[in-house]
């Protein structure tokens, strides 16, 4: 009786291990998924916009003015480099840089939005915000930029590398015809009729 009361013990800790274990797994899994990261930036520009929007004079409205502008500046950039990537635009370092970009600008809003309605100054967060602006400016117009060049064609490449080597026989045959005609003389000798 008390090898079947292990046993049964063993596999109901067998089983609530496994059972932990997916849990764990299936609860890591949602709060990676996109909807997950979209619904709690969506909640962030609510409140950034909320609190923008206030009746009442509010010190500082305009950091969630600039809390809103990053995100939106984001979302451009994220859609604009998914469509440089998608119609084969050589884009750089850009798409690894994104994740590091975005990271700053969701502490920048976080920080923006911590900023509205306190009576400290924030010049400086301000103007740090003012220069991220300009950076996402920047890059989404270079990145709009490359994905207006077309995408270098493999069949392309091909045929221009071909008319190239052409073009170098061809230069090496009349190099070799144009030579001096004292090396030549002997295969005119070998050619004329008897």
């Amino acid at each position: 009786m008390l090898e079947f009361l292990t046993v049964l013990g063993l596999v109901v800790l067998l089983v609530v291990a496994v059972l932990v274990t997916t849990a764990w797994l299936v609860l890591r899994r949602i709060r990676r998924s996109r909807l997950v990261a979209v619904g709690t930036q969506v909640v962030a520009d609510g409140l950034l916009a909320l609190t923008a929007c206030r009746l009442r004079p509010t010190p500082h409205r305009g950091a969630a003015l600039r809390g809103l502008r990053i995100s939106r500046e984001h979302r451009l950039l994220r859609d604009r480099v998914a469509a440089a990537q998608s119609s084969g635009a050589h884009l750089g370092d850009v798409p690894a840089l994104l994740p590091r970009l975005e990271a700053e600008g969701r502490r920048l809003c976080a920080a923006l939005g911590r900023l509205v309605g306190s009576p400290a100054t924030g010049d400086d967060l301000l103007a740090r915000a003012d220069r991220h602006l300009a950076t996402l400016a920047e890059l989404t117009e270079v990145v709009g930029d490359a994905a207006s060049v077309p995408a270098a064609d493999d069949a392309l490449a091909r045929e221009a590398e071909e008319a190239a080597l052409g073009l170098r026989l061809h230069t090496a045959a009349y190099t070799e015809l144009m030579r001096p005609t004292a090396r030549r003389a002997p295969i005119a000798a070998e050619t004329t009729p008897r």
